[in-house]
């Protein structure tokens, strides 16, 4: 007998209605229950909640594929709709509603205590394997009843003799659903700001404070940088801290206008940033303009063009004259 033969000889087979063996379940069997097994083992080893979720959603998987296999379709179905695609989905949905930032906190074990739990691990598998090794199943009995176990014959079950029950849970569902909506439902405590109501309410802080209606500046943008942290400078050449956002401010990260620009810094506090020397080009000293105010130049208007029939009379002797009088 060769090995293949003997390896194949020695795996446990799934029974049949005739009560013989079938290899190809045994090996389905034997491959979705490594992989049951692995995200169980997975699901216990697991620092985030949500790897812990998506092992025990493998899980139910896994069962629901030995369900089909044991030919129990009704079983596996409501295992993959009831548990995985309800129950988990609705754990997963609230694990990533919560939050999922980083490891949960774990209580700190010594090395003397994870030897302990590692040798009682792999004791009660030892002893698990050889109950299991050295039991002797009887004779499978009943498998012609088996066929009966099909979604038509239990609908009928259930939606006719059983009909009270399902309606009553049912309404119980219900009940639990209005429940849960009404749980989570949060009172407001003052009606709901409308357009009008934030206008008056901005008015009124002008009136009393002097804070502005209007939209708040924009952060400044330099030459040395175009953060958001950076104030804007205002049309008098102060800087606006509100122009920076408000989140920023509170993490202590905004910049002051020194940072940003040095020589900015340094003209507004000596008090002349809107009247900053520039010796490449003058300004027109509007206001947030640096440099000096453009000079008063007076310029004369250019003569008028002689007409063209002008142009082929003779020339008047005194007109060189008059133009250099002119200049």
């Amino acid at each position: 007998m060769t090995p293949a033969i003997a390896a194949a000889s020695a795996l446990p087979a799934t029974l049949t209605a005739s009560g013989t063996v079938s290899g190809g379940e045994a090996i389905l069997f034997a491959v979705v229950a490594l992989l049951t097994v692995g995200c169980g083992i997975g699901l216990l080893t697991a620092r985030r909640a949500v790897i812990a979720a998506v092992s025990m959603i493998m899980i139910m998987l896994g069962l629901a594929v030995l369900y089909i296999a044991g030919e129990a379709p009704f079983l596996g179905i409501t295992q993959v709709v009831v548990y995985t695609g309800a129950v988990m989905t609705l754990v997963l949905f609230v694990i990533m509603l919560v939050g999922v930032g980083g490891d949960e906190p774990i209580a700190a074990h010594s090395t003397a205590t994870k030897g302990l739990a590692a040798l009682f691990g792999a004791g009660l598998i030892v002893v698990l394997s050889a109950v299991v090794w050295r039991t002797v199943f009887p004779a499978a009995t009943g498998l012609a009843d088996g066929d009966a176990a099909t979604p038509q014959t239990l609908a009928a079950v259930l939606f006719g003799d059983h009909v009270v029950t399902m309606e009553l849970t049912g309404l119980l569902l219900i009940i639990a659903a209005v429940g849960a909506l009404t749980l989570t439902h949060r009172q407001r405590v003052r009606p709901r700001p409308t357009q009008r109501d934030r206008v008056e309410a901005k008015m009124r802080a002008y009136a009393e404070t002097g804070a502005h209606p209007g939209q708040k500046p924009m952060p400044g943008v330099y030459a040395a940088t175009n953060t958001a942290a950076a104030p804007a400078l205002a049309a008098s050449g102060e800087a606006l801290e509100e122009s920076i956002p408000r989140v920023l401010r509170v993490r202590g990260q905004d910049l002051e206008l020194s940072d940003v620009s040095p020589e900015m810094g340094a003209a507004q506090r000596a008090g002349r940033i809107t009247s900053r020397e520039d010796a490449s080009v003058g300004r027109s000293g509007m206001p947030a303009m640096p440099g000096a105010p453009a000079p008063d130049v007076v310029q004369p208007l250019a003569p008028a063009e002689a007409p063209a029939d002008v142009a082929d009379e003779p020339a008047d002797p005194a007109a060189p004259a008059q133009k250099e009088e002119h200049k």
